[in-house]
């Protein structure tokens, strides 16, 4: 994968939840993952991965962004 894609959607807490689980899956076994409407990637059965997170907080909206990479 070359570039940088990013998508943003907003989803009810079931559906977020959903996507989470379908990308843990696919870390665990490798395999594809569907990130949004058009883009799926291909997470590869990696023996390690790099996990970074940032939070923020502020006017009562909590943002969590998580990246996770790996070398293919």
């Amino acid at each position: 994968m070359s570039g940088v894609n990013r998508g943003r959607s907003r989803l009810s807490r079931q559906k977020a939840a959903e996507r989470l689980t379908d990308i843990a899956y696919a870390l665990t076994t490798g395999g594809r993952v569907k990130l949004g409407d058009d883009e799926e990637v291909s997470i590869p059965a990696a023996d390690h991965v790099a996990v970074k997170y940032a939070t923020k907080s502020e006017d009562g909206r909590v943002e969590l962004e998580i990246e996770l990479s790996w070398e293919e």
